[in-house]
């Protein structure tokens, strides 16, 4: 989207270091941040390197638990294992949605 608009504000040192605290936290620059903040999302920070890891060992997991069901001479097996590995990749999902996506703030 074209950007033609400006809006010059004013902050007093320790609004703008608290701008500049929250927008890095959330790996936003400070515009982005508060274009968020106007479309009624509450950015989070973004968590630290022990969730991407967590992540990471869940793929995993799941990965190897499709490769496994592939293995499987028994489609009932094979299903099953399939089925488990979906609920694992859900997981994922689901905490990826609420840890990582902006929430909508009520106003």
């Amino acid at each position: 989207m074209k950007k033609s608009r400006e809006k010059h504000i004013r902050l007093s040192e320790e609004e703008f270091a608290d701008l500049q605290k929250k927008a890095a936290a959330a790996c936003m620059s400070d515009s982005e941040f508060i274009r968020q903040l106007i479309r009624g999302y509450a950015p989070i920070a973004a968590p630290d390197e022990r969730f991407y890891q967590v992540m990471d060992i869940v793929r995993e997991l799941a990965d190897k638990i499709d490769s496994v069901a592939m293995k499987s001479d028994n489609s009932v097996d094979m299903i099953a294992l399939m089925s488990e590995a979906k609920k694992w990749r859900m997981l994922q999902n689901a905490l990826e949605k609420e840890f990582l996506r902006p929430k909508r703030s009520v106003m």
